[in-house]
Parts: C-alpha cells; sequence; structure tokens
C-alpha cells in the first residue's frame, strides 16, 4: 500500500466514524440551524463510502418536513439551510417532493426574503446587515436548483449573490472578508472571523460548478471571473494564515486567537475544490500542503466515538474578546461540513 493509498484509507475510516454517530445523532438531538447540513453531509458521505445507511438517515429527518412543508416563517437560517440538502436527496433518489419543497423555500427567498437595495438577502430585518454565511445559505441552492430547472435567470442571480457579498463585505488589503456589513452606517464588524471566510470559499466553487455544468459559463463569463478571483485571492490568504496544527485561528488573521476545528473543514473542503478545478490565480503548490495539513487535522479533530471535537459554538458579531470567548465544542453544521470535506477527498 502507498502512502497515497494509506492517506485515503486514514480519511475513510474518520468518514465511516464520523457518519455513523452523525446518522445517530441528527435522529435524536434537539433541532438547530445547523441540522440541515449535517443531513447534506450525510448526503455526500452516502456516495463517497458507497453505502446507503448515511443517506437514510437523512430521509428520515427529512420525512416529517417534507408532511409538513417548509415553515418560512421562522429564523432565517432554519429555513434557508434545508433547500441545498432537498435538492441533492432529490438528485439521490429521485424524488419530487425534496424537489418541490426546495422550489418552495427558494421561492420565498427570492419573492419575499428581506434584501438591501442591491440585492443581498438580510438574514435578521429589519436591520440592514449583509453577514458573509448568508452567501452559503442561498446562492448555492440557487445554482443548484436553476441548473436542475433549466433556469438561467435563476443561475445568474447566485452568480450576483456571490458578487453583492463580495462587494460588501471584502477586505481589500487581504482579500479575506468580514463578518458583517452594517449598510446604512457604511461600516463592518471588526474582525476577520475564520469561519465566516470558510463559508464563501465552499459557496464559490459550488455556485462556479453548477454554471458550468448548466452550460452557462459563456453567458456568464464576466461575473464567473469575478467569483474565481475573489476565491483565488481569498484562498492565497488563507493558506498564507494556517497553524503548522493544520487548524487556523477562529479570528483568522490574529494568532493570540484560539484555533478551531469548523473553519478547518470548510477550508478543507474549499482548497479541495479549488485544487481539483485548476482555480486559477491560486498558489496550488501552497492550496495542496494547505489542503493535505487540514485534511490532518480534521481527521485528528474525529475522535474515537465519531464526534467532530475543537467546533466554536454559534457565533454572533463581536469585537476580538468576544470572538476569543466562544464556547468549543461540537455542532452540528461542523460536523456536515466535515462530512463533506472528508467525503469530496475520498471520493475524489
Amino acid at each position: 500500500m502507498d502512502t497515497a493509498e494509506i492517506r485515503i484509507d486514514e480519511l475513510s475510516r474518520a468518514l465511516e466514524r464520523l457518519a455513523a454517530s452523525a446518522s445517530r445523532e441528527l435522529l435524536a438531538k434537539q433541532p438547530h440551524w445547523g441540522d440541515a447540513i449535517l443531513c447534506d453531509g450525510l448526503v455526500y458521505a452516502a456516495r463517497a463510502l458507497g453505502t446507503n445507511a448515511p443517506a437514510e438517515a437523512a430521509e428520515r429527518w427529512f420525512a416529517p418536513k417534507l408532511a409538513a412543508g417548509p415553515r418560512t416563517n421562522g429564523w432565517f437560517w432554519f429555513w434557508a439551510a434545508e433547500a441545498l440538502p432537498a435538492l441533492d436527496l432529490h438528485l439521490k433518489t429521485g424524488d419530487p417532493r425534496y424537489l418541490e419543497y426546495a422550489r418552495a423555500i427558494v421561492g420565498f427567498m427570492e419573492n419575499s426574503a428581506a434584501r438591501t437595495p442591491d440585492g443581498a438577502f438580510i438574514p435578521h430585518p429589519p436591520a440592514l446587515e449583509v453577514w458573509i454565511d448568508v452567501c452559503y445559505f442561498t446562492a448555492p441552492a440557487l445554482a443548484l436548483l436553476g441548473r436542475i430547472s433549466g433556469d438561467a435567470a435563476m443561475i445568474e442571480r447566485a452568480a450576483d449573490q456571490m458578487i453583492v457579498h463580495r462587494d460588501h463585505l471584502i477586505d481589500p488589503g487581504s482579500g479575506l472578508f468580514w463578518h458583517v456589513a452594517y449598510v446604512d452606517r457604511k461600516s463592518h464588524s471588526p474582525c476577520l472571523w475564520a469561519r465566516g471566510n470558510s463559508w464563501f470559499s465552499i459557496a464559490a466553487p459550488q455556485v462556479i460548478a453548477e454554471i458550468e455544468a448548466a452550460g452557462q459559463f459563456q453567458p456568464l463569463a464576466a461575473k464567473v471571473d469575478k467569483i474565481r478571483e475573489a476565491l483565488a485571492l481569498q484562498l492565497n490568504k488563507v493558506a498564507s494564515l494556517q497553524d503548522e496544527s493544520g487548524l487556523w485561528h477562529t479570528v483568522i488573521d490574529r494568532d493570540d486567537s484560539y484555533l478551531e476545528a469548523s473553519a478547518a473543514a470548510g477550508f478543507a473542503l474549499a482548497l479541495g475544490r479549488a485544487i481539483r478545478t485548476r482555480l486559477s490565480g491560486l498558489d496550488e503548490a501552497r492550496a495542496r500542503e494547505a489542503y493535505s495539513r487540514a485534511l490532518g487535522a480534521i481527521c485528528a479533530k474525529t475522535d474515537s466515538h465519531g464526534a467532530f471535537t475543537g467546533v466554536s459554538q454559534q457565533t454572533p458579531p463581536g469585537d476580538f474578546t468576544f470572538y476569543n470567548s466562544i464556547e468549543i465544542g461540537t455542532a452540528p453544521f461542523a460536523t456536515g461540513v466535515c462530512l463533506m470535506a472528508l467525503s469530496e477527498a475520498v471520493a475524489s
């Protein structure tokens, strides 16, 4: 067995532990907004491991939701997050109920959700705020539903969401992203939060991939180039800030903040996608090194019981002291992203 085979074996074992634990957890725990991301991660794991058990757990979690229909009158994070796993379950099972569920969410999002004057979705109206997380909760589902439905205009609107989030939140000096932009005050939260940056880096290649799969690259070339440029600039900086452990600091440019695992899972997922698609402008040698170290770090954070540990808990914006005070533990959104990162690594 060569070195590459040994590494894939290590990743597969970590993925198996994680998927088995997550399948039980999703069905037994108290509801959390991150459960939809965990659900989606199980669909990824089923594909990568060649077993249907993780996807069956995802289907059981979704069953009462399909019966009741989406609840779009609640907190943005809960309902918006459910569109993407519904679409992935539709693609896996062929069940049209998942497609209609996702279509209802996206329809509400586009027709009823609050927005800034330039179109960015607002998670907490009436506060006129743009959050970096929201690009992940909206744009990939728009792009995937647009591809499935043959709706080129919807795919373009997904690209527009990535660009408008970039415009509001990018730090021109580093290429990284602020957590929240306060549009009416023309200001932003004071710290460059690692997990927030990872949401953009996950969403961007996913949107680009759907544009290409739908045959929409040429019509949207200028917009795709903007997203690619932002992603390459961001990931080059991200790779330069990685700790020797393979993790990143929770305030990504402050090594006096603690090291945190969910950002490493997100950046592993994003770096793997960027490398496999030969992202223009990416420092590939440095990205490959960062990717390998990140995969090792998230395997190390997956304990013998299959729990993904070292994750900062729910994090609203604040000052440096606040970010550095958030408790560490496990969280369904982080487990879901870790499942995705390991699944894509194993399957590549």
